[in-house]
């Protein structure tokens, strides 16, 4: 299946949007993180190709300290 092309966005009132929905769904994932945290589940991240949660990288943190 061949991908389409991609089209930039040159409507600025479209960009605007794009930007809003973007900070509300970041804010969105912020306050989820810290809500995780504060029950103290592990929030989990792909670095580099490699899962990861917050708790190992806190750890890991504490032994280069």
């Amino acid at each position: 299946m061949k991908q389409k092309s991609f089209k930039p966005v040159t409507d600025l009132d479209v960009l605007l949007q794009a930007m809003e929905i973007v900070a509300i769904g970041n804010v969105a994932v912020h306050r989820a993180q810290a809500s995780n945290r504060a029950f103290g589940i592990p929030n989990n991240y792909s670095i580099g190709g490699h899962l990861v949660s917050d708790i190992e990288i806190d750890a890991r943190s504490e032994t280069l300290n």
